[in-house]
């Protein structure tokens, strides 16, 4: 145990510990959004590989590790659901045989991670390192769309259909997160304020994870609690229109985050003004 501290200290000297970002994660069918990639790795000797060999084959680790940080921050551009924990094994037999690489724990949510590794370790300089040796390096990946994404899967099991309310000519719907944190009313009115409705209801149900990520950013220097108004106007030639009139967010920079979300998640089509109100909540 006290092995694993102390290399894990020095892997923070050379490369970081921890690490953080920019990614772009893909959030259903409607376009892209900013997120936060993050990547934690320790590394322990396995079969007695202890000692200076252990801290031979970590100082090799930065330039891998990396790129699998480059890598899995591109991944999530378009898999946000890659999160957990990895383990790669390394390891050195007698000889000049190149080392053996696997990650036996790539499967299912994981499997797109293989290539990642196999081009990170690929040229891997193991020249310094006394053999035999073996090491397995623990990977643990996380991204703040992930959680946003379960919810969005989970809605769209439940809910199929938009629930659409009609009183004197005006449709009105109301959607929310599974946990309360983000919700939304949609409003429209006329001939067409049904089917603008309903499209825009499930372009934001969609889109959460969007709204999710402004929400986050929005209470790092107060409570993201408020509500922001945005006017909506859909085209069956481009995409709609966005425009923000009002907020109630404490930070001022959350109706550009949030217009911008949405901006990529409504789909072309529809025609007419829609009201979109979003709320976020403390909890």
């Amino acid at each position: 145990m006290t092995r694993t501290i102390h290399v894990l200290v020095f892997l923070g000297a050379v490369f970081g510990a921890l690490t953080s970002s920019p990614a772009s994660a893909q959030v259903g069918e409607s376009g892209k959004i900013t997120t936060r990639s993050d990547v934690k790795m320790s590394i322990e000797g396995a079969n007695g590989t202890s000692g200076k060999k252990l801290d031979a084959l970590a100082k090799t680790l930065g330039t891998p590790l990396s790129e699998v940080k480059r890598c899995y921050g591109e991944l999530v551009k378009e898999r946000p659901d890659v999160v957990g924990e990895l383990t790669i094994e390394i390891t050195l037999l007698e000889g000049k045989a190149p080392p053996k690489i696997t990650a036996p724990g790539a499967v299912n949510q994981l499997k797109p991670m293989q290539k990642c590794v196999d081009k990170a370790f690929a040229k891997l300089d193991v020249a310094e390192v006394p053999r035999p040796a073996k090491v397995n390096v623990l990977l643990e990946l996380t991204n703040s769309a992930a959680h946003a994404v379960q919810d969005v899967k989970a809605q769209g099991q439940q809910a199929s259909q938009v629930p659409i309310e009609e009183k004197d000519g005006v449709f009105t719907s109301h959607g929310a997160s599974l946990q309360g944190e983000v919700s939304f009313d949609v409003s429209a009115k006329g001939p067409a304020g049904r089917d603008a409705v309903e499209r825009v209801h499930t372009s934001v149900r969609d889109g959460l994870p969007g709204l999710f990520d402004c929400r986050r950013r929005a209470s790092k220097l107060a409570s993201p609690a408020g509500v922001l108004v945005f006017d909506v106007k859909l085209s069956a030639a481009a995409k709609p229109s966005v425009a923000s009139r009002s907020s109630t967010v404490a930070n001022e920079r959350a109706p550009i985050c949030t217009g911008n979300a949405l901006k990529q998640a409504l789909k072309k089509g529809g025609k007419g003004p829609v009201q979109l109100t979003i709320h976020f909540h403390a909890q």
